[in-house]
């Protein structure tokens, strides 16, 4: 059954806070409102100055406030910069007092490892709010306790380029049985050398290493997370899959014509049609919709991200949560804030998927209608598009990134080997053997 934010989370709450507070209140003051016991409350989110001008950060705290009273007061900290520690994190760690974080599910892990989040497993009992229906398997759980709630998901997906396809005479693919084994089939029938036209479009990500493997069901850790499991082929075959998309079956550039040409990371959504198919996070749906940088003048298709044949179909995710710090004074108050943002954000108009698993079928297609595909209608793309891509519920969903001891360290690793290998430094089982090597020396290493 359907959750309404101030039916469940607050009546609780409310009846405790109304309680609590009559003991102590004044002869004369106004009574506490039952559906806002929060009201007045402040609470300091820990943000960017970047992100605290956002259009969508500013609908969230306006909507925090008039629903439930709360006043959400953005503490501004320095930019997350690659490779160095995570300032929030810093100032947690120093004490900082703070309400509401928020961090995708991989990105929480070192903060969940200092110990500086609140498990909300007890909150959210106590104002009988049920967060596992809610939100089933997106909930950011580490340890066997649940850090935070999810507002949002991202979706890994493949958007095509339908001018590449018109010109090379090649119909539009089928979402049905959209494999790896087809995108390669297709890429290779766009690719066009002498028009300088590749049929496929990755990144340098380390996500697309390991990528094969993981869609095929491996895991990047041994039962006890004491050791990796890179030793298992398919992790080998992975890597090779990979790079030979772009070395073998030369559908997209090669890593080192990538690195060497310094292809930008949104070259796909660029005025020329020079890419037939690009394969990542569902967030590069903003390439479209933003004409005024890319002056787009092609339309595009959208399909599921491909899986590997024989497996069946799934997709990589990861969540976008909102947590409360351990040094938070107003806990209370911090849950029922961020379970109106995870409730509703997906609301506010920036095309974000809903981590909610008990949206009805009419709620998603009205959604789905008014917010997503309403912006791409000159496109072609369809309801049925964005629901087979984003809203299959028989799409297996993985993690993007492994969630374990020293995986930030692990995430390097393979960028690193992974492209010597590509690249032609290493051959593929030196660098499989190094991956495996290193990774199970840094999780030794880092103690978890």
């Amino acid at each position: 059954m359907k959750r309404v934010f101030l039916s469940a989370l607050i009546m609780l709450s409310a009846l405790t806070a109304f309680a609590g507070g009559a003991r102590g209140r004044a002869a004369g003051a106004a009574p506490v409102d039952p559906r806002r016991p929060y009201a007045g409350t402040r609470l300091k989110w820990a943000i960017s100055q970047s992100g605290s001008q956002g259009v969508e950060t500013i609908a969230i705290i306006r909507m925090v406030q008039e629903e439930t009273g709360i006043i959400i007061e953005p503490q501004i900290y320095p930019e997350n910069v690659d490779g160095q520690i995570d300032k929030i994190l810093v100032g947690l760690m120093a004490g900082d007092e703070l309400d509401i974080v928020y961090n995708s599910t991989p990105n929480m892990k070192p903060m969940y490892n200092a110990g500086v989040l609140t498990p909300i497993e007890d909150l959210a009992a106590k104002a009988g709010y049920d967060i596992r229906k809610i939100y089933g398997d997106y909930l950011p759980v580490f340890g066997g306790k649940t850090y935070g709630l999810p507002a949002f998901t991202d979706i890994w997906l493949t958007l095509y380029n339908k001018k590449v396809f018109d010109d090379a005479g090649v119909p539009y693919p089928s979402a049905e049985g959209w494999t790896w084994e087809k995108y390669i089939e297709t890429a290779k029938k766009l690719t066009n050398p002498a028009k300088k036209v590749y049929g496929s479009l990755m990144l340098d990500y380390n996500i697309y290493n390991y990528m094969y493997a993981i869609q095929s069901g491996a895991s990047h850790y041994n039962a006890g997370g004491t050791a990796t499991n890179y030793g298992q082929p398919i992790f080998r075959k992975s890597l090779e899959f990979f790079y030979g998309l772009g070395n073998t079956d030369k559908i997209q550039p090669s890593i080192l014509e990538f690195k060497s040409s310094n292809i930008p990371w949104d070259s796909f959504g660029s005025q020329q049609a020079e890419y037939g198919m690009f394969v990542c996070g569902g967030w590069t749906t903003a390439l479209m919709t933003d004409r005024a940088r890319y002056n787009r003048q092609w339309k595009f298709g959208i399909l599921p991200m491909p899986y590997p044949a024989g497996q069946k179909p799934s997709t990589l995710t990861v969540p976008g949560c909102y947590s409360i710090p351990a040094t938070s004074k107003h806990k209370e108050a911090a849950l029922a804030a961020i379970a109106l943002i995870a409730e509703k954000q997906y609301t506010l108009g920036s095309g974000r998927v809903p981590a909610r698993r008990d949206l009805s079928e009419q709620e998603l297609n009205r959604y789905i209608e008014t917010e997503l595909v309403a912006p791409f209608v000159s496109d072609g793309v369809t309801i049925a598009d964005f629901k087979a891509a984003w809203f299959d519920p028989n799409r297996i969903a993985y993690a993007e990134q492994p969630i374990g001891p020293a995986d930030a360290e692990i995430k390097q690793i393979w960028v690193e080997e992974g492209q010597l290998y590509g690249q032609g430094a290493k051959t593929l089982d030196a660098a499989i053997q190094a991956i495996r090597t290193r990774s199970d020396r840094a999780i030794r290493d880092s103690g978890e």
